[in-house]
């Protein structure tokens, strides 16, 4: 069974999600057979949350919404 393989069992054994289990499989190289799988899941749901974070602050700062509620040309105020 390769290091992968034996990964991806682990993680369906715990519980995991076959979506988790892509999540996980981005982060493979840092699994080692020693550590307990619960703290290799706890790391990757940390280190995922951090890029999730960071793409949400990147996508705030690229969307401009104030335009949005602005009025429409030519448009009275009631």
């Amino acid at each position: 069974m390769s290091h992968e393989q034996e990964l991806e069992q682990k993680l369906k054994d715990f519980g995991c999600s076959d979506e988790f289990i892509k999540i996980c499989m981005y982060y493979k190289e840092i699994y080692k057979s020693e550590i307990d799988i619960e703290e290799f899941v706890e790391y990757v749901e940390d280190e995922f949350a951090k890029v999730e974070d960071e793409q949400f602050k990147k996508a705030e700062q690229q969307v401009d919404a104030s335009a949005l509620f602005g009025e429409i040309e030519g448009e009275e105020e009631l």
